[in-house]
């Protein structure tokens, strides 16, 4: 929810002796490339949220409870005054589940839409939250929960973007769908509907996919003289990390290999990468209504691609040598058939002409090549153009963005290097704990700078909102994770001032329950 690459402080004095333009690794200390196998890390998870098509949709999620509800809660503030937090309102004075009147209807609306995107969050990310999300009154089904976040992204960005939804899947067409769901007691989709957990979550997907592209980092960086002994010895490979590659090997009916450089590692990340970029809801319209929880949650997609792998496709298992463009694309395909997905090369070139046709998109990325976005709805814009020109380098060199560890050290030149530039976090913490904009060699300073102030002033407005909505107490301005160099005074006259100019009201006109 802030947008921002930390690293400890003893990483960033190591990087502070070498530059990130460095395409020959031998001559710095290991311990410098050890930092720096760190930072490629991070920078990977950054990827994750701002280049996969979920980590996309759970980055938006955040903004899209705020920006969903921002009528409702105006409408909230006109029926009721300035109450603080809603959920303890309509728990305090709510008839009934299903309201009839206008007061309780708009505060329905605005529980039911942040509980909704939050369910999808927590489900996506830790599978097993369902099982206490299951206990809550306001928990109706993850169907229900997943239509609701990926309806909300949709309108959200075709709000912005695309008003007659012309390329934008139209969500609006969904309901009648998702209802017959319900109504015909589809598993999945109806209250009390039986619950199937996935084996594992975004976070296992998340850290495997960064720790092996770490580990293949450290492994070429080193010249192939560490392997799996040295990274279990440095403990390496447990826990989070090493949970989905532990399930991966288990279900395509595999032994751990001699080492890291084996092609089963390979196809491991390229696995995780089909996974964690579905197709369905976005950027292509639903196929098949009755499967949209399995065409999208990557813990189900994972383990169907594995199983796929062992019953129909063993012969991938070793076809993964060169690290090349033409395999990746090639396994995809071929696994995104298997389990009846339209393939992310297919999403690739789609969104890839978005920015050849549309007026909207090249409006927008004409503002991306300057860094200098329209006011209105700020920080979609900007993540939504990051996340198209990740799309537009991936279509053109997939391999990087998938084996990263291997290109930066066995492929590195001006391109490779080039690109892991280009695709830096924006926003990142220094050595002083603060927070600071990352610097582009083609895009004016005041711009970039500019662009981020704006862009967390979206920030705290979106943390003020979702503490109206569901935090006890008053409102907190405890922005200090931003900076040290404001007041605690100075980042409530900051925050209030942005949450008013949205909602025309002042945090401090609130009346707390």
């Amino acid at each position: 929810m802030q947008f921002v690459l930390r690293l400890r402080y003893d990483i960033h004095l190591e990087l502070d002796k070498i530059s990130v333009d460095i395409g020959q690794f031998s001559q710095f200390e290991f311990k410098s490339i050890q930092a720096y196998s760190t930072y490629l890390h991070e920078t990977i998870h950054w990827w994750q949220h701002i280049g996969s098509t979920i980590g996309f949709i759970l980055s938006l999620s955040h903004p899209s409870q705020a920006h969903i509800n921002i009528k409702a809660l105006k409408e909230y503030t006109n029926y009721t005054g300035c109450m603080k937090p809603i959920k303890k309102y309509n728990a305090k004075y709510a008839k009934t589940n299903t309201p009839t009147d206008n007061e309780f209807r708009t505060i329905n609306t605005i529980i039911n839409n942040f509980h909704d995107i939050e369910y999808f969050k927590n489900i996506v990310i830790s599978p097993r939250s369902v099982q206490e999300h299951v206990k809550e009154d306001l928990f109706e089904s993850v169907g229900h929960s997943y239509h609701i976040a990926y309806s909300s992204f949709c309108h959200l960005l075709a709000s912005c973007f695309d008003m007659k939804y012309n390329f934008i899947p139209n969500a609006n067409l969904w309901l009648d769908e998702f209802t017959r769901l319900r109504e015909n007691k589809c598993e999945g989709y109806y209250y009390g509907s039986p619950i199937g957990i996935p084996l594992i979550g975004v976070h296992d997907l998340f850290e495997g996919q960064a720790r092996f592209c770490q580990l293949h980092y450290l492994h070429y960086a080193a010249g192939g003289n560490i392997d799996w002994d040295d990274f279990d010895k440095a403990g390496l490979l447990s826990g989070v990390y090493y949970s989905s590659f532990e399930l991966f090997l288990e279900l395509i009916g595999e032994d751990r290999p001699n080492s890291i450089s084996s092609p089963l590692v390979a196809l491991y990340l390229l696995v995780i990468d089909l996974s964690i970029n579905p197709t369905d809801g976005f950027p292509f319209d639903i196929i098949q209504f009755e499967t949209f929880i399995e065409s999208v949650d990557p813990g189900i997609r994972f383990t169907y691609i594995c199983n796929k792998i062992k019953s129909e496709h063993p012969e991938v298992k070793t076809k993964i040598n060169k690290y090349s463009k033409e395999e990746f694309f090639e396994i995809t395909d071929l696994l995104a058939n298997a389990i009846l997905c339209i393939s992310p090369s297919a999403a690739l070139k789609t969104i890839s002409k978005w920015v050849d046709e549309e007026e909207s998109i090249q409006q927008l990325m004409t503002e991306e090549n300057s860094f200098n976005f329209s006011d209105e709805n700020l920080p979609i814009r900007l993540l939504f153009s990051r996340f198209i020109r990740f799309q537009l380098d991936k279509l053109s060199t997939p391999e990087f963005f998938c084996w990263p560890g291997y290109h930066m050290t066995m492929n590195a030149n001006e391109e490779t290097l080039s690109k892991f530039k280009e695709h830096q976090a924006l926003f990142a913490d220094n050595k002083d704990g603060n927070i600071y904009p990352r610097t582009f060699e083609d895009k004016e300073e005041k711009n970039v700078v500019e662009t981020f102030n704006k862009f967390y002033a979206w920030v705290s407005g979106y943390d003020l909102t979702r503490q109206w909505i569901v935090n006890d107490g008053d409102f907190t301005y405890d922005f200090f994770w931003l900076t040290d160099k404001l007041s605690m005074d100075e980042f409530e006259e900051w925050a209030d001032a942005n949450f008013k100019q949205v909602y025309g009201v002042s945090t401090k006109d609130f009346q707390i329950l």
